[in-house]
């Protein structure tokens, strides 16, 4: 470890005093070295100050941390402002969060079985009150479980999302409907799509939970950041790879439970899945910016297929139905469009999630 300069102009001091809060509550190096880099304080910085990268100056800083008031007032102030200091830490998880997990897929499975046994008007006021009963249950799994967010989402990220969720559960009928012929054969939303993303809930609180504990158990064991980069990127792998066969396995019980439907849109949904729980977990890390960018490449390609589908039927522009068609209903677009866009939220994820800023203490865990 470097020695700490002596004389009139310490530097160190300054960020001691920058950073006051954090140094105290930090438990270990890591730590400090993960708030500064959330701050933007680089290996670069660091050289300015002597020391080789982030983590040999936190090493320094922790040993310098004073223990008392009365040490802190024997540095040399450097008349911080405190507009560094870290705030917006997300709450801790709800102790309940698991019985909340396993609600969306049970009021929706019985919200699906309800609607087999009606007719009619009680037939429209369970859909109305399952569809109810079931954004209630998931906004409270999501509120108060391992994907909290440090923050509310911002309005465009809700609206992409909600038409994600539209397009899932009546995309495909509506495409069918505008094909030659489709405007006199019935359709209905997509009960694959409405179980498939419910019951995918449950095991995305569970990997969520799951990544952030193993994740701040090697934020304590690293040595350093590129130390802990190179071992919690395989875990999130890993974990999504877990959250993805645990989605599988679920879509595999609704299409039996529902009767064969296909692969393509098992695929779609499965990937849909995957898309919102990166972005979710993204967000509950405190990065959102990524997620409302691709929700909106996604969203906008599926928009612009139904757009084309429904001018098809205008007269001498049948030609733009062939590719809506090809794509659409033999292809799975939504299984290739949502599994590209999941890729590059994967990717994101990779890099972000790597940082140890991203699991600093007060995250979502």
């Amino acid at each position: 470890m470097t020695a700490p300069r002596r004389g009139t102009v310490d530097p160190v001091k300054a960020l001691l005093h920058r950073h006051r809060d954090l140094c105290e509550r930090a438990v270990d190096p890591l730590e400090i070295a993960a708030g500064l880099e959330a701050h933007g304080v680089t290996d670069r910085t660091a050289a300015r100050f002597r020391h080789r990268d982030v983590f040999a100056l936190a090493e320094e800083m922790y040993a310098r941390v004073p223990r008392d008031n009365d040490e802190w007032d024997a540095l040399d102030t450097p008349g911080d402002d405190g507009a560094d200091r870290q705030h917006g830490a997300a709450p801790e998880v709800h102790a309940g969060w698991p019985v909340f997990a396993l609600l969306p897929g049970a009021v929706c499975a019985l919200t699906v079985a309800g609607l087999g046994l009606t007719t009619g008007g009680a037939r429209v006021a369970v859909a109305l009150g399952g569809a109810a009963a079931l954004a209630a249950t998931t906004r409270v799994a999501l509120r108060h479980g391992p994907l909290r967010t440090p923050r509310p989402a911002a309005s465009a990220t809700r609206a992409w999302t909600c038409w994600l969720l539209a397009y899932a559960l009546l995309g495909e009928g509506l495409l069918r409907a505008a094909a030659p012929g489709g405007a006199d054969r019935p359709w209905a939303p997509s009960a694959l799509a409405a179980l498939g993303l419910t019951a995918a809930v449950a095991p995305g609180l569970a990997c969520a939970r799951l990544f952030a504990v193993r994740a701040h158990a090697r934020l304590g064991r690293s040595r350093g950041l590129a130390d802990f980069a190179a071992s919690v990127r395989p875990l999130l792998i890993g974990v999504f790879a877990l959250y993805a066969a645990a989605v599988g396995l679920a879509l595999a019980g609704a299409d039996a439970a529902l009767g064969p439907g296909g692969v393509a849109p098992a695929l779609g949904v499965g990937a849909l899945a995957a898309l919102l729980w990166l972005g979710r977990l993204l967000a509950a890390h405190g990065s959102t910016r990524a997620a409302v960018l691709v929700y909106a490449a996604v969203g906008a390609t599926e928009a612009a297929a139904l757009a084309l589908a429904w001018a098809a039927r205008l007269p001498g522009c049948g030609f733009l139905a062939a590719p809506v068609e090809t794509a659409a209903l033999t292809w799975g677009a939504p299984a290739v469009v949502c599994g590209a866009g999941a890729a590059v939220l994967l990717a994101r994820a990779v890099r972000v999630l790597g940082r140890a800023s991203a699991h600093a203490r007060g995250g979502t865990t």
